[in-house]
């Protein structure tokens, strides 16, 4: 098979009502890879936006049994891209809840979306996400590193520049975007495999330190 008969079997199956979910994502999974096909110019043939076709793509790598769950269930598309950074039980957790509860989803008699529901699932089996936790970061133990990076020299100038924004926006109270809070958790990862976050801190900061690890699950 060429590029071009993938193309036109992914957008077959794309468009396919009848064909259960599961199936739908090996098979345009297996293709996409298999072709090396560009996801850009793949989702605008079938007519779908790049973030719908590598929702599902994301969850091409599942096992054949959770795959099965998800035929039987039908998640909305909303629910994909969560679903695909979960792991098994979570996703078994989030399924389950979607099978029972149907068209329910109310949470202290409020109602909810499929991604919230799908997200407070996952969060009642593995807890918050380390880029939700860092937030629990107060800006004043972020300038306590930045400073003391100031002796080891481990971040160059644009994230030095990154890290006094954020604590800037959090003593404004603004609230940091989902790529902010990404690359946040980055620049403290660095800092600890730096040491200059240590469990074995002579600076006196051994507390704020282990607070900044347990975050990072490290």
């Amino acid at each position: 098979m060429n590029k071009v008969e993938a193309l036109d079997q992914i957008k077959t199956n794309w468009e396919d009502k009848d064909i259960k979910l599961g199936d739908k994502i090996s098979s345009i999974s297996d293709l996409f890879y298999s072709e090396g096909l560009d996801l850009s110019g793949t989702a605008a043939f079938i007519k779908a936006t790049p973030s719908e076709l590598e929702a599902l793509l994301s969850l091409g790598a599942l096992n054949s049994e959770i795959l099965d769950m998800i035929s039987d269930v039908n998640p909305p598309k909303t629910t994909w891209t969560m679903l695909g950074n979960a792991s098994d039980e979570e996703i078994i957790e989030a399924l389950q809840g979607l099978k029972n509860d149907k068209d329910k989803f109310k949470m202290d008699d409020k109602h909810i979306t499929y991604s919230e529901y799908v997200y407070n699932k996952m969060i009642e089996i593995s807890g918050l996400p380390v880029e939700e936790r860092v937030l629990e970061i107060e800006p004043d133990e972020l300038k306590h590193f930045l400073k003391k990076d100031e002796d080891f020299k481990v971040l160059n100038d644009w994230s030095v520049r990154f890290l006094k924004s954020i604590i800037a926006n959090e003593r404004k109270g603004k609230v940091l975007s989902v790529k902010q809070k990404k690359k946040l958790v980055e620049t403290l990862v660095q800092l600890a495999d730096n040491n200059v976050i240590t469990r074995r801190s002579v600076d006196g900061d051994g507390e704020l330190c282990n607070k900044v690890l347990d975050i990072l699950g490290r």
